[in-house]
């Protein structure tokens, strides 16, 4: 059995939409920055690999948890960016 972080999972969704239509000057390092900062600021949620599909799609698709990463990932992005 193993555990996946769908917060991740969520956040890397967000931010590549984000980026893909706001655009970012930085390099790799400040891109991991960026997921790290916004990471260590929204909960965690871990699912088993015997959750359904259902549960994990539900989480990920949750446009208030969307919405919360997006704007930390904008805030994050306005901070590294300087």
């Amino acid at each position: 059995m193993t555990i996946q972080n769908y917060t991740e999972v969520l956040v890397g969704e967000v931010m590549t939409e984000y980026l893909k239509h706001h655009g970012f000057n930085g390099d790799n390092i400040q891109r991991e920055d960026v997921l790290a900062t916004v990471l260590n600021k929204l909960p965690q949620r871990y699912f088993l690999s015997t959750s359904s599909e259902g549960e994990k799609k539900a989480f990920l698709l949750d446009k208030q948890l969307r919405m919360k990463a997006l704007i930390e990932i904008a805030a994050a992005t306005a901070d590294i960016d300087k």
